[in-house]
């Protein structure tokens, strides 16, 4: 018996019987479970907020993170875990990221590897919570000149990046002809534990003058310029080779005068830069848009001033890759998104508005590449229909199909006839079950009304598996979010009152058929009888007449 056809009870008794802890293949006992025909997912659990409302790690978080909810409390319902005490609006909370270190690799010294909530506030300080009950761990004080806002995760290997907000003159300079230096500060910490890796000024004397915005991620400093050129730069380089001061946090610097991460002296900045580095990598794109990745590394971008059309090019030699041209669908009022495969398989997704093209990067002789077509997937509306197979059948839709497959929008056409529309709003990637989830909404034909639903595709072939529909109506005028976490599914979105939303869908297995009883007879009594046959007769009857 092969793996794949493995029932639950197989896999878990091949789990016994091999007596070793292994998470991919629990979680392939829960994507059976979700992926079973009879399995559907029921609204369990509401709540509403004025603030925007967060959902990581099975707990939920209101108020600014101030409030954190657990996902499976009491009777399977949410309930609150911990509520941070009142504070004034100068410590409101930002930006914050949930840090937690897998227990498969936790070591012996674990001091400062306990899972957290690394928050940054209005006032500069960045304060770790334990995620379970709101203690607060650690307090670091970042800066009394710069104001960061913005934290983010720089890559694998548990480092973060603190950015600050952009300088800026007072009015009354800007009208002398002062030119404001400094661009921005990047504050790079690595967790579990916390400690100081750099601090660096992004400075126009030394990246330009018409540089407009800048960043780190995956060890490569990423500075943007006015006109649409993307410059990378090694950030590792530009650490030992610039570095001017060595802080550690807690230990005393004569820089800050103080102790660093300390109010108020803060943290000192440790990089500084006397000219250019050396530029790894330069393209011109479109509003900045640029993606790495693939094997081998390929970049995708939208050259400048050609916005509708996405550009595959290999990064060793810039050659563009064969069929490495991928259009914009026309009739999608939404722009088009080109972007690798978060399953870090190499393949890119190409989102339009009513289907999703995988494509897959083939390496060739000559240092060449190839683009093909793996499979493409089309959302399905509740009834099982879709504009796709409504064209296919030729029926008047009001819609016509070019020769190369591309939907046009006839000029003239009934409304009355106007077919069922999906249109696909987020598509995301579930790594713990290899799943890809692609939210679509419905416009029904009978009335304005927007229908959403979930639909859960397998990763390798993209066979539709589950379509889960949403309860609540989908407004397309507002911000929506659906995060999948196994055997729950949190919508969260904003409605026409400024209110945010948090719906919470939970794995039900009920079976409408009500089971068979079996009573158990008490030794005392007497079998039951029909006539001359007992019931041990009825039942070999039974197996007589099949």
């Amino acid at each position: 018996m092969s793996r794949q056809r493995r029932n639950i009870v197989c896999q878990l008794r091949a789990k016994e019987r091999e007596n070793k802890w292994n998470i991919r293949r629990n979680l392939n006992i829960v994507k059976t479970i979700v992926c079973q025909e009879h399995s559907s997912f029921k609204k369990v659990w509401e709540k509403v907020s004025r603030s925007p409302i967060a959902y990581e790690g099975n707990r939920i978080y209101f108020d600014n993170y101030r409030s954190v909810y657990i996902g499976h409390g009491r009777q399977g319902q949410p309930e609150l875990l911990y509520r941070l005490p009142q504070c004034p609006s100068k410590h409101k909370i930002e930006d914050a990221l949930v840090c937690q270190f897998p227990l498969d690799h936790l070591p012996m010294k674990h001091k400062g590897f306990k899972g957290h909530l690394l928050a940054l506030t209005r006032d500069n300080w960045l304060v770790r919570y334990d995620l379970n009950t709101g203690a607060v761990l650690q307090e670091l004080f970042l800066s009394q000149r710069y104001k960061f806002r913005h934290l983010g995760w720089q890559g694998e290997g548990g480092t973060i990046v603190i950015r600050s907000i952009h300088a800026k003159l007072s009015a009354m300079a800007r009208m002398a002809g002062i030119i404001q230096p400094l661009l921005m500060v990047l504050a790079v910490f690595s967790v579990l534990p916390l400690q100081l890796v750099a601090v660096m000024e992004v400075q126009k004397e030394i990246f330009g003058k018409d540089i407009c915005d800048s960043g780190i991620s995956q060890g490569a400093l990423i500075i943007m310029h006015q006109g649409g050129t993307v410059r990378l730069y090694s950030f590792d380089r530009i650490v030992k080779e610039n570095t001017i001061v060595h802080a550690k946090l807690g230990d005393m610097c004569s820089v800050v005068n103080g102790i660093v991460g300390s109010h108020p002296s803060g943290i000192p900045c440790t990089v500084k830069l006397k000219e250019t580095p050396p530029v790894l990598f330069e393209v011109r794109c479109h509003e900045h848009n640029l993606q790495m990745g693939g094997f081998p590394w390929h970049y995708i971008f939208t050259p400048h001033r050609n916005n509708g059309v996405f550009h595959v090019h290999k990064v060793e030699n810039k050659k563009q890759a064969h069929n490495g041209v991928i259009d914009m669908d026309l009739l999608s009022l939404e722009p088009d998104k080109a972007v690798f495969h978060a399953d870090e398989s190499g393949r890119i997704l190409h989102i339009s508005g009513n289907n999703i093209r995988i494509l897959k990067l083939h390496s060739g002789d000559n240092a060449t590449s190839e683009l093909k077509e793996c499979f493409t997937i089309t959302p399905a509306s509740p009834d099982g229909e879709n504009t796709a197979s409504l064209l296919a059948r030729g029926e008047d839709t009001g819609w016509a199909l070019s020769s190369s497959g591309r939907i046009i929008k006839k000029r003239i056409f009934d409304s009355s006839i106007l077919p069922t529309i999906e249109c696909i709003k987020d598509v995301d990637y579930e790594n713990e079950m290899d799943l890809l989830v692609v939210t679509s909404v419905t416009d029904t034909r009978d009335d304005a009304t927007h229908v959403a639903s979930i639909g859960l595709h397998d990763n390798t072939t993209g066979k539709l598996i589950k379509q889960i529909p949403l309860e609540e109506e989908w407004d397309e005028t507002m911000e929506h979010t659906i995060c999948f976490d196994l055997d729950t599914f949190a919508h969260i979105y904003k409605s026409g009152t400024s209110k945010f939303h948090c719906v919470l869908y939970r794995l039900d297995r009920t079976i409408n058929d009500e089971p068979t009883r079996v009573t158990r007879q008490r030794r005392h009594e007497k079998p039951v009888t029909q006539g001359r046959r007992t019931s041990r007769r009825l039942l070999q009857d039974a197996e007589d007449d099949r």
